[in-house]
């Protein structure tokens, strides 16, 4: 094995990125948000320590991976958190992994090294989203525990819980805030980060 750490990005696809913004961008707009985000998150975390998959079924997304210099991951299954589970299978080959939704905007190579170090000191990290969501979850013991979906970050802890994991909540704006819907677009725009002012969206 020479890689240390394994990365999930999920991606659904480019078709109709971000739909929870269509009254407030165009769908131009909105891909180019999408690219913007997953090639930020790609650029911070990526170290010659590091494999990123970008998990999805969209070809688009795996022509993307090609181009950046990445793994991708696909399945037959059309269900997120079933998706991560298979992808999970491959985690035995690596010491600590990560999985990391596509709409964090705030993350930088600061905060990905950060993190990378405070995984390596922790069974679990995991944050949660204003709706209780699981944006950001990693570890560096064997799980296939899974819960994406409503509600989430709840169904997460509370299998930890009861499966005895030891976990820590990470609280940082860079791991808990997403661009999910318009009330989120606007406090973004109020402070934006320097790769999305490159886009003159």
């Amino acid at each position: 094995m020479n890689r240390k750490k394994i990365i999930g990005i999920p991606i659904k696809n480019l078709e109709e990125p971000m739909s929870r913004l269509a009254s407030t961008i165009n769908l131009n707009q909105r891909i180019a948000l999408q690219l913007g985000l997953i090639k930020n998150l790609a650029t911070c975390f990526k170290e010659k320590d590091t494999d990123i998959f970008f998990i999805s079924n969209d070809l688009k997304i795996k022509d993307l991976a090609n181009q950046l210099g990445l793994n991708f991951f696909s399945t037959k299954l059309f269900d997120l958190n079933k998706e991560v589970i298979e992808f999970s299978k491959k985690f035995k080959n690596y010491q600590f992994w990560m999985i990391c939704h596509s709409d964090l905007p705030y993350i930088t190579k600061y905060f990905a090294k950060t993190i990378s170090q405070e995984i390596e000191g922790s069974e679990i990290l995991i944050a949660k989203s204003k709706d209780s969501g699981t944006p950001f979850i990693a570890g560096s013991v064997d799980f296939d525990g899974f819960r994406f979906g409503i509600k989430s970050f709840d169904k997460h802890t509370k299998y930890l819980r009861e499966n005895k994991y030891e976990y820590k909540q990470i609280y940082s704006a860079e791991f808990t805030f997403e661009i999910d819907d318009e009330s989120d677009y606007q406090k973004f725009l109020l402070n934006q980060p320097r790769w999305f002012k490159k886009l003159k969206i």
